[in-house]
């Protein structure tokens, strides 16, 4: 797919090109927003906002679509928590990948431990957990999570390292039970 242009005006075939992408990556870009503000809505305001202002950019080409637009939406929250003089905490969206349970104690069991889990990684700085669900959450990889971030994927490796190290200490401070 091409990638839409600088300076280009309104034709349908840019549309369809934002829409096409729209329909690939916003989920994706709602989970992560999801996660960095906990607030359903607030993560599909910085969907829209991130594809409007996309379509109406005009300048340089953009060489990473999806980055742009994570950097486009996360500065949208950030602007939004300042306004409402409220943090925009990472949450993790990691319901989906401890699995599901057959019986209601181990859907008990399930919810237990992502609360669990959900707790500590609130207790993580904002890059800690932002790794972390890039990583679990997102399947991305180090040198797509580097583009994002601004560094290289080394560091990336290590701040993915490192968050990891922190989760384990604050899981196991709490008396986390590792199956």
């Amino acid at each position: 797919m091409n990638r839409p242009h600088s300076g280009q005006s309104s034709t349908p075939e840019r549309d369809a090109e934002i829409e096409t992408y729209y329909r690939e990556h916003s989920r994706e870009l709602w989970a992560l927003f999801y996660a960095m503000c906990s607030d359903p809505e607030r993560a599909y305001d910085a969907v829209q906002e991130a594809f409007l202002r996309l379509y109406d950019y005009r300048g340089e080409p953009v060489r990473d679509l999806r980055a742009w637009l994570l950097r486009v939406g996360q500065n949208w929250l950030r602007d939004v928590a300042r306004k409402k003089s409220s943090s925009c905490r990472l949450l993790p969206g990691l319901d989906d990948m401890t699995g599901s349970a057959d019986s209601a104690e181990d859907r008990m069991a399930l919810e237990e431990r992502q609360m669990q889990i959900r707790g500590a990684l609130q207790e993580l700085n904002e890059d800690d957990r932002k790794v972390l669900v890039m990583k679990y959450a997102m399947d991305w990889s180090a040198a797509q999570m580097a583009t994002v971030m601004d560094c290289s994927p080394a560091a990336i490796d290590m701040r993915l390292s490192r968050a990891r190290r922190r989760l384990a200490e604050i899981l196991t401070e709490r008396g986390f039970v590792y199956e």
